[in-house]
C-alpha cells in the first residue's frame, strides 16, 4: 500500500488564498471607493502605455551615462 500523507496546510493555504482573493474582488466590484481605484489604475496603465517609447528612451539615456561613468573610472 502507499502511505499518503493527509497534509492539512495545502488546504488551508488555498483557503486563506481565495478568502483574501475574494475579499479584494469584493471590494474591487462591490464598492464606489474600490471601483474609482480600478479607473484610476487603468487610467495610469493607459498613460503608460501611451508614453512606453519615452519611457524606454529614458532608460537607455541612463543606462548608456552609467555605462560611461563606468568606463571612464577604468
Amino acid at each position: 500500500m502507499i502511505n499518503q500523507k493527509n497534509d492539512s496546510h495545502n488546504f488551508w493555504s488555498g483557503y486563506s488564498a481565495g478568502m483574501i482573493s475574494g475579499a479584494v474582488l469584493m471590494f474591487a466590484f462591490g464598492t464606489k471607493k474600490g471601483r474609482e481605484t480600478i479607473l484610476k489604475i487603468i487610467e495610469h496603465t493607459d498613460t503608460v502605455e501611451h508614453n512606453i517609447g519615452d519611457i524606454l528612451e529614458r532608460i537607455q539615456k541612463k543606462v548608456s551615462s552609467f555605462e560611461s561613468k563606468t568606463e571612464s573610472k577604468k
